[in-house]
Order: structure tokens, then C-alpha cells, then sequence
């Protein structure tokens, strides 16, 4: 049998049958160097050695870190900010979360936090006003995968030490679609609140009660500001970046809102380790699968194969896009940019596409298949938070789906919403 043949259906099969994505990597790479007999099994390991080495990714770790601190103390002050703005709408509590969500994701960049920060307060309040249990999982599993798409962004990181491109420009082209999507989900809460009757929030501001609301909030949304700042004006690299980004969320939860204590900080520790480690030891492994299907030429091999099937570029952006929202249901974010980037990016290019418009177009289609079951890690999650089974969300989640696959495709069809801002610094 072909080597590329046997590596990839060894790939396939290893995860039809439920082996974890990095060994399924692993796995179809011995695979192909056993069937192919050159060169020696060792270079895997020199591989994944180079594959982790990159002083780009050393920002992943620091980013998860900095997330899983700023979730003690921020995302209350972030709650009633977005209470107090949107509060009047119909269904002002969901239309709150939606934005919520969309300032915990500028400040997390991890759109299972969001979702867990998000939903775990303002979700059984939502199903309290009248919300369907349904349509306020999808709400919030659709509103917590935009973290992917709002800067700074772990994904964002990822698909920039795999495309070879700014970071600073990816975290820019993320400001568009970001508040696109956020905006259509806000408007999609109020229509659905205003046709079953759901309340609006009732409560009266004072004008000391809103400065009180936008003081303590003012620190948590300087987080992205330092961040994105600090990257484009060139005084802090990505990674030095997500170190100042990890200390001043340890200063405002230690000593600004005291909610941190030594206890809380080791169990944060370790769960932000166990967190980079899996996403680091997939990228490792990623690495020598790259390196494989460039010297055998398979990019080359794919674009030559969809360019015999057709040269019209939008029935070729189409099949990107099915491709990956296919990929999306069932695989894990991170997996599917260290694997396809490196095949369909050379397509794009050759259509014309910018690598930073592709790549957002990318991570907007990822987010779509990362709502869609049966993987989403986001539905679940707001799923266990109200108590219900997966399934019982389906009927619902048609009219959340809609919505975002809509604003992926405006996202892709029209480069401007993404490249304005990455243009305007140039």
C-alpha cells in the first residue's frame, strides 16, 4: 500500500475507534515510516522536539494562565456592565450574556471558560425569566466559541505559528467578525424574547450605581488593551505580552479583588499545566505530520486534485468550508488548524486569499462546527450547567447554528470586515 495512503487511513481509523487525536498523529506517523523504511523512527522524536520549540507558542501556556486567573473577580464587575448596557432590550439577561460573553472572551481567549463563566451564572437566571432550556445553551455555547474569535485568542496564536503570520495582525482581524457575530446573537436573543414574551431586566440604574458599574469594571477591560497594545506598538512581543497579560490578572485577583488565595492559585496552576500540556503535546506531535506530508508533496498533490475537479474559486472556498465544518463537529479546534493549515493555506493563497483573511475565515468556520454536536466541548458544557441532556438542546440550536454559519460566510465572502483594521495599521 501507498505510504501517504496507509497514513492516513491509519489516521482515520485510529480516530473512528476513540484514540486521542495526539496519539492518533502519533500513531499514522509510525505508521508511514514503517511502510516507507526511510528515515529511522528517531526522526519523530527530533520532530516533536523542534515542533515544540517555538518561541511563539511559548504565549499558549501564559494565555491559559492569565484566562483561568481573570475568572476571580472580573467576570462578576464584566456581568453587570453588560446588565447595566443592555439590560432594557428585549430580553435584556440574554442579551447581556451574549455581550458578556464577548467581553470574557476579549479577556480569556478560551471559549469553554467563557461558556462555563458565562453560562454558570447568568444561564439559570435566563431559564428563570422564561428562556428555553434549548435555545439559552445554544446562546451561550454559540456566545462562549466567539472567545476564539474576540483577541487575544490561544487558537489565534496557534494558527499564527502554523501559517507563519502576525500574531498582532490575526488578533486585529478578529475585532469584525467578532463583534459581527456577537451583535447577530444579541439580535437573535431579542428576536426570540420578543416573540415568547421572555421579561426584560427591571431594574433602575442611579447615575452613582452606573459610574460605580463602569469603575469596576474599567481594570478587567484594560486586559486586551495591554495585550493587543502592547503587541502592535512593538514594545512587547506576543509571548512577552501573555506574561504581563498572566501577572496583571494575578495582581487583580490577589491583591485588587482579593478572590484568589494561595489554595485557589496551586489548583489554577495546575489545571492551566494540564491544559497547555495537552494543547503543546499535540502540536509536538503535529509537527513530524507536517513535516511528512510536505516532503512527500501532498499539498501539492491535494490543490492539483480539487483544481481537476473545478477552477471556480467559490465552489473551492465552498468545499473548504464544508470541509471544515465537518472537521468541526467532530475534532477538536486546535487539532484541525495544525493539520489542514498546512494543506488548504497554500490553496487560498493561490486563489488570491490573504493567509491573516483565510486564517480568521478559518477559525469563524471552526467555531460553527464547534457549536454543531456531537463535539462540541461549548454545548456540552452549557448543557451539564442546565441539567440537561445534549439531544434536548437540538430543536433550538437550529436557529443559533443559522446564525453564526451566516456570519462565518459574510466573514469569508468579504475580506474587508477582517483586514480594515490589519490594513489601517500597516
Amino acid at each position: 500500500m501507498n505510504p501517504i495512503a496507509l497514513l492516513f487511513i491509519t489516521l482515520a481509523v485510529c480516530l473512528i475507534i476513540g484514540i486521542p487525536v495526539s496519539f492518533s498523529i502519533g500513531i499514522s506517523c509510525m505508521m508511514f515510516l514503517a511502510a516507507n523504511g526511510y528515515p529511522p523512527m528517531s526522526i519523530l522524536v527530533q520532530r516533536m522536539v523542534g515542533g515544540a520549540q517555538s518561541f511563539t507558542l511559548m504565549a499558549l501556556p501564559m494565555f491559559v494562565f492569565a484566562g483561568a486567573l481573570m475568572a476571580y473577580g472580573s467576570t462578576p464587575r464584566l456581568m453587570r456592565l453588560a446588565n447595566m448596557l443592555l439590560g432594557k432590550m428585549p430580553g435584556g439577561l440574554g442579551a447581556a450574556a451574549m455581550a458578556t460573553c464577548g467581553f470574557f472572551g476579549a479577556v480569556s481567549g478560551s471559549g469553554v471558560a467563557s461558556t462555563a463563566a458565562i453560562g454558570g451564572i447568568m444561564g439559570p437566571e435566563m431559564v428563570k425569566q422564561g428562556y428555553r432550556k434549548g435555545i439559552t445553551a445554544g446562546l451561550l455555547a454559540a456566545g462562549g466559541a466567539m472567545a476564539s474569535i474576540i483577541p487575544p485568542s490561544i487558537v489565534m496564536v496557534v494558527y499564527s505559528a502554523s501559517a507563519g503570520v502576525s500574531i498582532g495582525d490575526m488578533f486585529l482581524s478578529g475585532f469584525g467578525p467578532g463583534i459581527l457575530t456577537i451583535g447577530a446573537l444579541i439580535a437573535l436573543n431579542c428576536f426570540i424574547a420578543k416573540k415568547s414574551g421572555t421579561m426584560n431586566l427591571d431594574h433602575t440604574y442611579t447615575a452613582a450605581e452606573r459610574l460605580s458599574i463602569w469603575l469596576d469594571a474599567l481594570l478587567p477591560l484594560v486586559t486586551p488593551i495591554i495585550i493587543i497594545g502592547g503587541v502592535l506598538s512593538g514594545l512587547l512581543t506576543a509571548t512577552e505580552a501573555s506574561v504581563v497579560a498572566a501577572l496583571y490578572a494575578l495582581l487583580l485577583a490577589v491583591f485588587v479583588y482579593r478572590e484568589l488565595n494561595f489554595k485557589t492559585f496551586v489548583k489554577v496552576a495546575y489545571e492551566s499545566v494540564i491544559s497547555s500540556a495537552i494543547i503543546l503535546f499535540i502540536i509536538a506531535v503535529a509537527s513530524p505530520f507536517g513535516w511528512i506530508m510536505a516532503t512527500q508533496n501532498v499539498p501539492q498533490m491535494f490543490t492539483q486534485a480539487l483544481l481537476g475537479f473545478t477552477n471556480n474559486p467559490y465552489v473551492i472556498l465552498g468545499i473548504f468550508f464544508i470541509l471544515l465544518l465537518i472537521l468541526g463537529c467532530f475534532m477538536e479546534t486546535i487539532c484541525i488548524i495544525i493539520l489542514m493549515t498546512p494543506i488548504l493555506l497554500p490553496i487560498a493563497m493561490q486563489m488570491g486569499l490573504h493567509p491573516v483573511h483565510f486564517g480568521i475565515a478559518m477559525l469563524m468556520n471552526l467555531a460553527v462546527g464547534g457549536c454543531t454536536p456531537p463535539l462540541s466541548v461549548c454545548l456540552f458544557t452549557s448543557c451539564r450547567i442546565l441539567k440537561m441532556r445534549v439531544e434536548e438542546s437540538f430543536p433550538d440550536m437550529w436557529y443559533v447554528l443559522i446564525t453564526v454559519t451566516a456570519c462565518a460566510l459574510i466573514t469569508l465572502s468579504f475580506p474587508q470586515l477582517s483586514m480594515f483594521l490589519v490594513n489601517l495599521s500597516k
